[in-house]
Formats: C-alpha cells, structure tokens, sequence
C-alpha cells in the first residue's frame, strides 16, 4: 500500500475507531498521526495527543513545522498536548479507571464547547519502558469499553520498542484489541481490518 493511502485511511476514521499504528522512525509517526489529527482539527474536532517518547513540546514544535497552528488550536481547546505521566502513568502508576475517567472529561469537555467529534493518539513506548505490559493489555482491551463514546483513537507503537520485549506474541496480543492496524514502514505500508 502507498503511503498517500494510509494517510487517506487515517484522515477518514470515523468515530469508535480504535487503530494500532507500528512505525519504525519518528517522521512516518509524524506524518501519519498529524495527518489524522489535522484532519480531525480540519472538520472540527478537538485532538489529544499523548506523549512519551518525545515531549510535548517537541510535539507541539513538530506540528508546527507541519502546519498545524498550534498555538490557535490550545488556545481554542481543540488541541490537547499532554505527558503521559499526566495521563496513563500519574506518579508511577496506572490506573485503567482514571485512565478511562480522564478521556471521559475531556470528550465532555470538548463536546461542551461545540466541537463535533474528538480525536485522541498516544505513544505507548512508556508502558514497555515501566515494564507494565501487563498492565498495557489491560488498558487496550478496556479502550473498546470507553469507544462506546463517539471517539477515534490510534495507539501508537515504535516498532523497535515492542521487538525490544522479545516476545513475539505481544504483537498479537496488541493486535488484537485493535479494529485495525496500521504498519508503516520508509516507502509504503500496510493496513489491515480484522
């Protein structure tokens, strides 16, 4: 698959989506996530992104070298850029409930203010670096629970982190609690329903 279809698929999900994403390097993650995310912006969504293996404000400053405005989008509450030990591991630990209370809000949130729908991605690097894999299947299983809410979500994952753990079988188990994936590598990629 050409990557201009991948980008098309990301940029079309539809609410209660909930896609895996492998990449191998930051800058298929970067085009990938902030297509969706613009795309998102571009309709009138709200957008969280998650950060973990870059910082939010290396996020913030790559979006804006790929043409996201945003100091407009925060300001406007349609862009959330956040740590994630201010959302999955909160002074080291990881609570699904708080988790899934913590999206709750801010999707209510952001309906409040008039957006029309609410696109979320987070880099899961940090649950393999805190060793909380466990913890991680959890998490991802219970996100179709918290998609009964009109949300869209990619869970982001380098590709050589997960290879990293050694185990082959955590890719399907990754899989798995996804409607999608997505694997993009430096020319082209796949993405596959199931």
């Amino acid at each position: 698959m050409e990557k201009q279809e991948i980008l098309e698929f990301v940029a079309q999900m539809k609410p209660r989506d909930h896609v895996i994403f492998f990449y191998s390097n930051p800058e298929d993650k970067h085009q990938v996530l902030f297509t969706y995310l613009k795309a998102g912006l571009d309709s009138g969504e709200a957008v969280a992104y998650v950060a973990g293996q870059e910082s939010p404000d290396g996020i913030r400053q790559a979006m804006k070298r790929f043409g996201i405005d945003v100091d407009v989008a925060e300001r406007s509450g349609a862009l959330h850029v956040i740590h994630y030990r201010d959302w999955y591991i909160i002074d080291g630990k990881f609570s699904i409930p708080r988790t899934m209370e913590l999206w709750r809000r801010l999707y209510d949130e952001s309906v409040s203010k008039g957006f029309r729908g609410f696109r979320v991605t987070g880099e899961m690097a940090c649950f393999f670096e805190n060793r909380m894999l466990k913890e991680l299947l959890e998490y991802e299983r219970s996100l179709h629970r918290v998609l009964e809410l009109p949300m869209t979500a990619i869970c982001a994952y380098d590709s050589d982190v997960v290879a990293s753990e050694g185990r082959g079988e955590i890719y399907l188990d990754l899989i798995k609690a996804h409607s999608n994936v997505i694997i993009s590598g430096p020319e082209s990629g796949i993405v596959v329903s199931h």
